[in-house]
């Protein structure tokens, strides 16, 4: 900040200063959702009964990716051995999309969405 203040002002250093002020803010935002999601993630597998034939395999680390950044996940894992089909209660209850918490995954799928508009787009212009 101090740096920023002390220099001329141009494009490079408006540049440095967002992405150091993204990155002080960030860090807490994303440590706070880890904590919260982690402390969510233990009340949902403490209260979980098991469907019959599922067993606890123990606890697994999943690196979840959120719009603040990446924290580690610890969540029970249940497989069923007649069936041979794990599951990961807490993932469905958070809302998880596979590594990603539900910001991000909607982001993806708008991004998504709108690459093959532009695709379309592209097309029916070529065909004008």
């Amino acid at each position: 900040m101090t740096r920023c203040q002390a220099g001329e002002p141009n494009g490079v250093a408006v540049q440095q200063l967002e992405v150091l002020v993204r990155t002080a803010i960030f860090q807490p935002a994303n440590a706070l959702v880890g904590f919260l999601l982690q402390q969510a993630a233990d009340r949902i597998d403490a209260a979980y009964q098991p469907k019959p034939g599922q067993k606890r395999n123990g606890r697994q680390r999943l690196r979840v990716d959120g719009i603040f950044g990446s924290f580690q996940l610890h969540r029970d894992y249940y497989y069923h051995k007649g069936k041979k089909q794990g599951d990961y209660p807490t993932d469905a209850a958070l809302g998880l999309e596979g590594d990603k918490t539900p910001a991000p995954a909607r982001l993806v799928c708008l991004e998504g969405a709108d690459e093959s508009n532009h695709q379309r787009r592209k097309i029916i212009r070529s065909q004008c």
